[in-house]
């Protein structure tokens, strides 16, 4: 039995060193962590097809998050059933996922589901608000009074969010503050533009 570890984020800018820490403190030795970074909308990735090629039954693979595996339900749940035929296991360091136990399994499954729906709901919610605010002539929905952001920036990271880019990537990639996007948004909900309240989690993902 080999134990495998899998890290991945979105985007070049971002860095997988917090999650290869957490696998290492894990005991898995580093010449056996695969990294990219790369969407995990995208079923084509080049580290974890290596890593795929590699595995036997009986080997563990270790992620920070499962969803380090994929973001897409249909294509998480194909992949954890590959696994599950091969005899491979797939364990996470933060949800206490272990897919050698059927149940916990099928209980991660549901809750992708759960929260791919939710993204996709607030993401529809996101966008809803946007084109309210642009026909009523407030492009960002800033109300009166606030100082003055670039109304240019602002949008952008709305359309990112709406895209569904997490707050800190938005802010990040647009250059507004995440306080800013966070009052932008909470604002445009006041407005009844949005009816789900943001919470520190969600900015902070």
């Amino acid at each position: 039995m080999a134990i495998y570890g899998y890290a991945r984020v979105s985007t070049r800018d971002q860095s997988t060193d917090m999650q290869v820490t957490r696998l290492l403190e894990a005991g898995i030795p580093k010449e056996r962590i695969f990294t990219e970074n790369i969407s995990g909308a995208t079923e084509d990735r080049p580290e974890l097809n290596k890593l795929l090629n590699l595995l036997h039954k009986g080997d563990v693979v270790t992620v920070w998050k499962v969803d380090r595996l994929g973001r897409r339900t249909a294509h998480l749940a194909r992949l954890l059933e590959e696994f599950n035929e091969k005899g491979i296991t797939v364990r996470s360091l933060t949800e206490g996922v272990d897919t050698s136990d059927r149940s916990s399994r099928v209980s991660y499954l549901l809750m992708s589901v759960i929260a791919q729906n939710e993204r996709e709901t607030i993401n529809e919610r996101i966008r809803c608000g946007i084109d309210h605010a642009q026909k009523y002539g407030t492009k960002s929905g800033r109300p009166i009074g606030r100082p003055k952001v670039s109304s240019v920036k602002v949008q952008h990271a709305l359309d990112l969010l709406a895209s569904g880019k997490s707050y800190r990537h938005a802010s990040s990639i647009a250059g507004v503050s995440l306080a800013t996007l966070v009052r932008r948004v909470q604002s445009m909900q006041q407005q009844n533009q949005f009816t789900r309240q943001t919470s520190i989690l969600e900015a902070l993902k």
